[in-house]
Protein backbone atom coordinates (compact mmCIF):
# COMPACT_ATOMS: atom_id res chain seq x y z
CA UNK A 1 0.00 0.00 0.00
CA UNK A 2 2.80 2.22 0.88
CA UNK A 3 4.34 1.73 -2.14
CA UNK A 4 1.02 2.53 -3.90
CA UNK A 5 0.80 5.91 -2.56
CA UNK A 6 4.09 6.72 -3.38
CA UNK A 7 3.67 6.13 -6.70
CA UNK A 8 0.42 8.12 -7.14
CA UNK A 9 2.30 11.10 -5.67
CA UNK A 10 5.46 11.39 -7.20
CA UNK A 11 6.37 12.44 -10.77
CA UNK A 12 9.68 11.52 -12.77
CA UNK A 13 10.82 15.53 -11.55
CA UNK A 14 10.38 14.45 -7.86
CA UNK A 15 12.44 11.28 -8.09
CA UNK A 16 14.50 12.29 -10.32
CA UNK A 17 15.77 15.23 -7.56
CA UNK A 18 15.58 12.38 -4.97
CA UNK A 19 18.52 10.04 -7.24
CA UNK A 20 20.88 13.04 -7.25
CA UNK A 21 20.64 13.86 -3.75
CA UNK A 22 21.52 10.04 -3.16
CA UNK A 23 24.17 9.83 -5.81
CA UNK A 24 25.68 13.26 -3.92
CA UNK A 25 25.24 12.06 -0.33
CA UNK A 26 27.27 8.87 -1.64
CA UNK A 27 30.38 11.12 -2.43
CA UNK A 28 29.78 10.81 -6.35
CA UNK A 29 31.85 13.94 -8.03
CA UNK A 30 30.21 16.94 -9.62
CA UNK A 31 31.18 15.37 -13.47
CA UNK A 32 29.64 12.13 -12.62
CA UNK A 33 26.86 14.28 -11.65
CA UNK A 34 26.66 16.35 -14.55
CA UNK A 35 26.86 13.01 -16.68
CA UNK A 36 23.72 11.73 -15.54
CA UNK A 37 21.71 15.22 -15.48
CA UNK A 38 23.02 14.97 -19.55
CA UNK A 39 22.00 11.09 -20.23
CA UNK A 40 19.20 11.05 -17.80
CA UNK A 41 17.77 14.23 -18.92
CA UNK A 42 17.11 13.16 -22.77
CA UNK A 43 14.49 10.77 -21.17
CA UNK A 44 13.04 12.99 -18.89
CA UNK A 45 12.56 15.90 -21.46
CA UNK A 46 10.59 12.87 -23.77
CA UNK A 47 8.57 11.49 -21.39
CA UNK A 48 7.77 15.23 -20.06
CA UNK A 49 9.20 15.81 -16.05
CA UNK A 50 5.77 15.83 -14.26
CA UNK A 51 4.67 12.43 -15.71
CA UNK A 52 3.39 9.84 -13.15
CA UNK A 53 5.41 6.63 -12.15
CA UNK A 54 2.30 4.33 -12.70
CA UNK A 55 2.43 6.00 -16.40
CA UNK A 56 6.30 4.83 -16.89
CA UNK A 57 5.46 1.64 -18.39
CA UNK A 58 7.58 -0.86 -20.48
CA UNK A 59 5.96 -0.01 -23.49
CA UNK A 60 6.71 3.56 -23.01
CA UNK A 61 9.92 3.05 -22.37
CA UNK A 62 10.36 0.97 -25.57
CA UNK A 63 8.72 3.88 -27.33
CA UNK A 64 11.75 5.98 -26.15
CA UNK A 65 14.31 3.82 -26.99
CA UNK A 66 13.04 3.53 -30.83
CA UNK A 67 12.41 7.53 -30.62
CA UNK A 68 16.61 7.48 -29.97
CA UNK A 69 17.33 5.05 -32.85
CA UNK A 70 15.65 7.25 -35.52
CA UNK A 71 17.12 10.60 -34.27
CA UNK A 72 20.97 10.99 -36.12
CA UNK A 73 23.23 9.65 -33.10
CA UNK A 74 25.70 7.39 -32.97
CA UNK A 75 24.97 3.41 -31.62
CA UNK A 76 27.31 4.25 -28.78
CA UNK A 77 25.79 6.98 -27.91
CA UNK A 78 22.14 5.43 -27.50
CA UNK A 79 23.60 2.44 -26.09
CA UNK A 80 25.06 5.31 -23.45
CA UNK A 81 20.91 6.92 -23.10
CA UNK A 82 20.05 3.82 -22.71
CA UNK A 83 22.24 2.31 -20.37
CA UNK A 84 21.83 5.20 -17.94
CA UNK A 85 18.08 5.43 -18.23
CA UNK A 86 18.04 2.01 -17.08
CA UNK A 87 20.52 2.57 -13.96
CA UNK A 88 17.70 5.32 -13.32
CA UNK A 89 14.45 3.38 -13.60
CA UNK A 90 16.15 0.48 -11.68
CA UNK A 91 16.66 2.83 -8.54
CA UNK A 92 13.31 4.08 -8.92
CA UNK A 93 11.72 0.75 -9.00
CA UNK A 94 13.71 -0.55 -5.58
CA UNK A 95 12.78 2.71 -3.97
CA UNK A 96 8.89 3.48 -5.40
CA UNK A 97 8.41 0.75 -7.42
CA UNK A 98 7.00 1.08 -11.23
CA UNK A 99 4.53 -1.27 -13.24
CA UNK A 100 7.40 -2.82 -14.79
CA UNK A 101 10.92 -4.26 -13.15
CA UNK A 102 13.56 -1.84 -15.84
CA UNK A 103 15.99 -4.70 -15.24
CA UNK A 104 14.56 -6.25 -18.35
CA UNK A 105 15.59 -3.41 -20.56
CA UNK A 106 18.34 -4.65 -22.73
CA UNK A 107 21.63 -1.97 -23.65
CA UNK A 108 22.36 -2.73 -27.09
CA UNK A 109 26.52 -3.39 -27.54
CA UNK A 110 28.32 -0.36 -28.95
CA UNK A 111 30.33 -0.87 -31.88
CA UNK A 112 33.58 -2.03 -31.19
CA UNK A 113 36.35 -0.01 -32.05
CA UNK A 114 40.31 -0.37 -32.44
CA UNK A 115 42.25 1.25 -30.21
CA UNK A 116 45.08 2.64 -31.74
CA UNK A 117 48.47 1.59 -29.97
CA UNK A 118 51.01 4.45 -30.57
CA UNK A 119 54.16 3.71 -32.52
CA UNK A 120 57.55 4.51 -30.56
CA UNK A 121 57.86 7.40 -33.33
CA UNK A 122 54.33 8.64 -32.30
CA UNK A 123 54.79 8.95 -28.82
CA UNK A 124 57.96 10.67 -29.84
CA UNK A 125 56.13 13.12 -31.80
CA UNK A 126 53.28 13.52 -29.40
CA UNK A 127 56.08 14.79 -26.66
CA UNK A 128 57.99 16.51 -28.86
CA UNK A 129 54.62 18.87 -30.20
CA UNK A 130 54.08 19.49 -26.52
CA UNK A 131 56.50 22.37 -25.97
CA UNK A 132 55.34 25.70 -24.73
CA UNK A 133 56.61 28.66 -24.72
CA UNK A 134 57.68 28.83 -20.56
CA UNK A 135 60.21 25.97 -19.57
CA UNK A 136 57.89 25.02 -16.80
CA UNK A 137 54.80 24.93 -18.43
CA UNK A 138 56.22 22.54 -21.02
CA UNK A 139 57.93 20.29 -18.62
CA UNK A 140 54.12 19.75 -16.90
CA UNK A 141 52.39 19.10 -19.93
CA UNK A 142 54.91 16.27 -20.66
CA UNK A 143 54.70 14.85 -17.32
CA UNK A 144 50.55 15.27 -17.48
CA UNK A 145 51.17 13.06 -21.00
CA UNK A 146 53.44 10.47 -19.15
CA UNK A 147 50.71 9.66 -16.70
CA UNK A 148 48.45 9.62 -18.41
CA UNK A 149 49.96 6.81 -21.32
CA UNK A 150 52.16 5.43 -19.20
CA UNK A 151 50.27 5.02 -15.52
CA UNK A 152 46.76 5.05 -17.05
CA UNK A 153 45.68 7.98 -15.26
CA UNK A 154 42.04 9.61 -16.59
CA UNK A 155 41.86 13.69 -16.59
CA UNK A 156 40.24 14.62 -12.94
CA UNK A 157 42.93 11.96 -11.46
CA UNK A 158 45.66 14.00 -12.76
CA UNK A 159 44.40 17.17 -12.34
CA UNK A 160 43.48 15.90 -8.61
CA UNK A 161 47.32 14.57 -7.81
CA UNK A 162 48.82 15.64 -4.58
CA UNK A 163 52.67 15.96 -4.26
CA UNK A 164 51.76 14.15 -1.12
CA UNK A 165 50.36 10.92 -3.26
CA UNK A 166 53.84 9.85 -5.08
CA UNK A 167 56.01 7.55 -3.53
CA UNK A 168 59.37 7.31 -4.97
CA UNK A 169 60.77 4.61 -3.16
CA UNK A 170 58.09 2.47 -4.14
CA UNK A 171 57.59 4.04 -7.66
CA UNK A 172 53.65 4.34 -7.03
CA UNK A 173 51.41 7.15 -7.11
CA UNK A 174 47.97 7.16 -4.82
CA UNK A 175 45.29 8.84 -7.06
CA UNK A 176 41.80 9.24 -6.36
CA UNK A 177 39.12 7.88 -8.88
CA UNK A 178 35.81 7.83 -9.35
CA UNK A 179 33.29 8.08 -6.06
CA UNK A 180 35.72 9.23 -4.19
CA UNK A 181 38.06 6.29 -4.28
CA UNK A 182 41.95 6.21 -3.70
CA UNK A 183 44.16 3.73 -5.37
CA UNK A 184 47.29 3.35 -6.23
CA UNK A 185 49.10 2.98 -9.38
CA UNK A 186 52.66 2.14 -10.89
CA UNK A 187 54.75 5.17 -11.78
CA UNK A 188 57.63 4.46 -14.54
CA UNK A 189 61.30 5.31 -14.29
CA UNK A 190 60.75 7.65 -17.06
CA UNK A 191 57.75 9.19 -15.55
CA UNK A 192 59.04 9.89 -12.29
CA UNK A 193 61.88 11.98 -13.75
CA UNK A 194 59.33 13.91 -15.88
CA UNK A 195 57.08 14.82 -13.13
CA UNK A 196 60.38 15.79 -11.22
CA UNK A 197 61.71 17.76 -13.81
CA UNK A 198 58.87 19.86 -13.81
CA UNK A 199 58.44 20.02 -10.22
CA UNK A 200 62.06 21.27 -9.91
CA UNK A 201 61.20 23.87 -12.71
CA UNK A 202 57.36 25.31 -10.76
CA UNK A 203 57.79 28.67 -9.92
CA UNK A 204 55.30 27.55 -6.98
CA UNK A 205 57.60 24.98 -4.77
CA UNK A 206 55.17 24.84 -1.87
CA UNK A 207 51.55 23.63 -3.72
CA UNK A 208 49.92 20.97 -2.49
CA UNK A 209 48.77 19.95 -5.46
CA UNK A 210 51.71 18.77 -8.45
CA UNK A 211 49.94 20.60 -11.55
CA UNK A 212 49.13 24.07 -11.74
CA UNK A 213 48.36 26.67 -14.04
CA UNK A 214 50.24 29.97 -14.55
CA UNK A 215 48.65 31.74 -12.05
CA UNK A 216 49.49 28.92 -9.51
CA UNK A 217 45.82 27.30 -9.10
CA UNK A 218 45.40 23.80 -9.72
CA UNK A 219 45.10 22.86 -13.28
CA UNK A 220 41.35 22.31 -13.98
CA UNK A 221 40.10 19.20 -16.19
CA UNK A 222 38.74 21.61 -18.77
CA UNK A 223 42.36 23.23 -19.23
CA UNK A 224 43.63 19.53 -19.76
CA UNK A 225 40.93 18.49 -22.51
CA UNK A 226 41.76 21.99 -23.96
CA UNK A 227 45.80 21.23 -23.84
CA UNK A 228 45.22 17.81 -25.68
CA UNK A 229 42.85 19.22 -28.01
CA UNK A 230 45.57 21.96 -29.51
CA UNK A 231 47.93 19.34 -29.30
CA UNK A 232 45.94 16.80 -31.58
CA UNK A 233 45.88 19.77 -34.10
CA UNK A 234 49.25 19.33 -34.09
CA UNK A 235 49.64 15.38 -34.91
CA UNK A 236 48.88 13.25 -37.99
CA UNK A 237 46.80 11.01 -35.87
CA UNK A 238 44.11 11.02 -33.23
CA UNK A 239 44.81 11.55 -29.83
CA UNK A 240 42.84 12.40 -26.45
CA UNK A 241 43.37 11.88 -23.00
CA UNK A 242 41.79 8.56 -22.44
CA UNK A 243 43.19 6.94 -25.82
CA UNK A 244 45.92 7.71 -23.66
CA UNK A 245 44.90 5.92 -21.27
CA UNK A 246 43.44 3.02 -23.93
CA UNK A 247 47.13 2.68 -24.84
CA UNK A 248 48.29 1.91 -21.43
CA UNK A 249 45.77 -0.66 -20.52
CA UNK A 250 46.65 -2.24 -23.45
CA UNK A 251 50.05 -1.93 -23.61
CA UNK A 252 50.03 -3.25 -19.98
CA UNK A 253 47.99 -6.80 -21.15
CA UNK A 254 50.09 -6.97 -24.14
CA UNK A 255 53.26 -6.50 -22.04
CA UNK A 256 52.66 -9.32 -19.27
CA UNK A 257 51.24 -11.74 -22.06
CA UNK A 258 54.36 -11.73 -23.92
CA UNK A 259 56.59 -11.80 -20.41
CA UNK A 260 54.12 -14.40 -18.88
CA UNK A 261 51.39 -15.93 -21.34
CA UNK A 262 49.11 -14.02 -18.61
CA UNK A 263 47.21 -11.08 -19.39
CA UNK A 264 46.84 -10.27 -15.32
CA UNK A 265 43.63 -8.36 -16.13
CA UNK A 266 42.74 -8.79 -13.14
CA UNK A 267 45.41 -6.53 -11.49
CA UNK A 268 44.69 -4.41 -14.30
CA UNK A 269 41.40 -3.67 -13.60
CA UNK A 270 42.28 -2.82 -9.78
CA UNK A 271 44.98 -0.56 -11.21
CA UNK A 272 42.44 1.50 -13.39
CA UNK A 273 40.32 1.60 -11.11
CA UNK A 274 37.08 -0.41 -13.16
CA UNK A 275 34.04 -1.31 -10.93
CA UNK A 276 33.82 -3.93 -13.61
CA UNK A 277 36.45 -6.90 -14.53
CA UNK A 278 34.39 -7.36 -18.17
CA UNK A 279 35.12 -3.79 -19.38
CA UNK A 280 38.90 -4.22 -18.64
CA UNK A 281 39.02 -7.89 -20.20
CA UNK A 282 38.55 -5.85 -23.99
CA UNK A 283 41.99 -4.78 -23.34
CA UNK A 284 43.01 -8.30 -22.91
CA UNK A 285 41.70 -8.86 -26.44
CA UNK A 286 43.18 -5.73 -27.99
CA UNK A 287 46.42 -7.12 -26.77
CA UNK A 288 46.07 -10.41 -28.33
CA UNK A 289 44.83 -8.97 -31.62
CA UNK A 290 48.32 -6.57 -31.55
CA UNK A 291 50.61 -10.24 -31.20
CA UNK A 292 48.39 -12.11 -33.08
CA UNK A 293 49.44 -9.78 -35.90
CA UNK A 294 52.84 -8.96 -35.21
CA UNK A 295 53.11 -12.72 -35.21
CA UNK A 296 51.40 -13.02 -38.86
CA UNK A 297 52.63 -16.21 -40.92
CA UNK A 298 52.46 -16.30 -44.57
CA UNK A 299 52.26 -18.62 -46.67
CA UNK A 300 52.35 -17.32 -50.10
CA UNK A 301 55.18 -15.15 -48.87
CA UNK A 302 57.43 -18.61 -47.98
CA UNK A 303 55.85 -19.71 -51.13
CA UNK A 304 57.13 -17.12 -53.61
CA UNK A 305 60.15 -16.61 -51.78
CA UNK A 306 61.16 -20.17 -52.78
CA UNK A 307 60.39 -19.36 -56.09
Amino acid sequence: MLNYIRLNNMNLQDVFNDFILQKRLSGLSDATISDYNNMIGIFLDYAGRDLELERVTQKFVNTFILDLYERSLSKSTIATYIRNTRIFLCWVYQKYYLPFNPAIIKVPKPPKKLVHIYTDNEIRLIFDSCEASIPWISARNKAMLALMLDSGLRQSEVCNLRCSGIDRERRVLQVTGKGAKDRLVPLGYVSLLLVDDYLSLCPYQKAEYVFLNRNGSVVTCNAVKLFVNRLKKRLPFELSSHKLRHNFATNYCKDNILQSGNSNVFDLSIIMGHESLETTKRYEHFAHEIIALENRLSHLDSYVYKI
